[in-house]
């Protein structure tokens, strides 16, 4: 290779990597300021907190396809210490799972209980038409939608019910755990990120009241809103296919486009179970990036109706992944031809990144397990990134949109 050439190709990895870590220090330490500010608020709401001024219905949603019996039992169980003193309805809709038989005797032991009602639709249809066949039924003032291997701390739901007494809420999202984290390392990543996920991003969205995903383990929305967007919600198709995954960050779009806020409640806890194996966690990051991509086309139209911040967040969860393959590729090009112990110093680089991203989590949760993290930023680059890039080019994909195989049981330690 010339000379020019590898001065070319060296000057270009320089631009390159100052112009990615300009935005990637700028978005961090932006998205810290926002997100303590906003647990700081949460903090002082808080501690003035007295009795909910008001008890309205609340329908509690579960749909299930293939779930571990064990699994679905233990969150329906901690549906049952809810300490919420209105009055709560809960519908439990299995989705024709294959495994029906082992489920039903929790069915019906579950569908005895006053306010407890299980469907069984004959036909899979998806998440969406399974909480369509609850939503029918709903008559609420407040529905809160929980995955069926999820568990809910005793005051979720008052949680979530105290958050609507702000009519400009439309819907909120909890902070989602994992609940079999001790079982290998990968687990232990995936718990650390949904912090990151839920505690650094969805709480800095909160602080704009623009939360762009309400997720499907914990969330409640307005029943008059949802009555003015069901519709578009249960029918959405892309490029003419009907849409089988991204179903809470759509509705959540939905939610927004109508003009309503989306929080983030910090002390509206769940856990919820994580892929334990390789395959399947990149099977659900998949189908994950789709949705993020492919709603972009329903998130841009309000976005600049609300603040510079979120649009500043999107555009960097949109284009960063992009700029970072071409940053490590080019820097890859340049090591492997001019200076192979280049390598070393860009892999120090990521580990001091990584362990930059989690100092905020250390300082919060005061866990220096979160050193740990920095195996998830050699994750996300060797594995994730490249990941982003094919969920783009295969958005009309839709074949791992669903789980379709039993999940074995998993600890329940958290």
């Amino acid at each position: 290779m010339s000379s020019l050439a590898v001065q070319l190709l060296r000057h270009g990895l320089h631009l390159v990597f100052a112009f990615y870590a300009i935005v990637v220090m700028t978005h961090f330490g932006l998205q810290i300021f926002f997100a303590h500010r906003a647990y700081r608020r949460a903090l002082r709401a808080r501690d003035g907190h007295g009795p909910l001024t008001r008890l309205p219905d609340v329908d509690v949603v579960i749909t299930s396809y293939n779930e571990d019996p064990g699994s679905l039992r233990a969150c329906l169980e901690s549906l049952l210490r809810q300490d919420y003193c209105g009055a709560v309805r809960t519908y439990v809709v299995d989705d024709s799972s294959g495994n029906r038989a082992q489920l039903m005797p929790v069915y019906a032991e579950f569908g005895r209980l006053p306010g407890w009602s299980v469907l069984l639709p004959e036909r899979n249809r998806g998440k969406r038409l399974a909480q369509d066949a609850a939503f029918h039924h709903c008559r609420g003032e407040i529905l809160v939608t929980i995955d069926s291997d999820t568990i809910v701390d005793s005051d979720g739901v008052t949680e979530i019910v105290r958050a609507f007494e702000d009519e400009r809420v439309g819907a909120v999202t909890g902070d989602v755990g994992v609940t079999n984290r001790r079982a290998n390392l990968l687990t232990r990543l995936i718990d650390m990120r949904y912090w990151v996920a839920f505690n650094q991003e969805r709480a800095a969205q909160g602080n704009f009241r623009t939360v762009l995903c309400c997720s499907g383990p914990l969330a409640g929305y307005r029943r008059t809103v949802l009555e003015g967007v069901w519709d578009r919600y249960v029918s959405q198709t892309f490029r003419g296919i009907d849409c089988t995954y991204g179903d809470d960050r759509h509705l959540t779009n939905l939610v927004l486009g109508d003009g309503y806020d989306t929080l983030f409640l910090p002390f509206a806890h769940a856990v919820t179970n994580a892929p334990e194996d390789l395959a399947s966690y990149l099977r659900q990051q998949l189908r994950w990036n789709k949705s993020f991509y492919r709603e972009l086309l329903w998130t841009l139209p309000f976005l600049l109706r609300r603040s510079l911040y979120m649009v500043f967040e999107v555009l960097v969860q949109t284009a960063l992944p992009l700029l970072l393959t071409l940053a490590i590729t080019t820097a890859l090009l340049y090591a492997v031809v001019e200076a192979p112990r280049r390598l070393l110093h860009y892999a120090i680089v990521i580990a001091a990144m990584a362990i930059l991203r989690c100092g905020y989590a250390i300082y919060r949760t005061r866990r220096a397990s979160f050193l740990l993290f920095v195996f998830y930023g050699f994750l996300h680059l060797a594995l994730l990134v490249p990941l982003r890039i094919r969920a783009l080019l295969t958005l009309s994909d839709n074949r791992w949109g669903t789980r379709t195989a039993v999940q074995p049981s998993r600890s329940a330690s958290t």
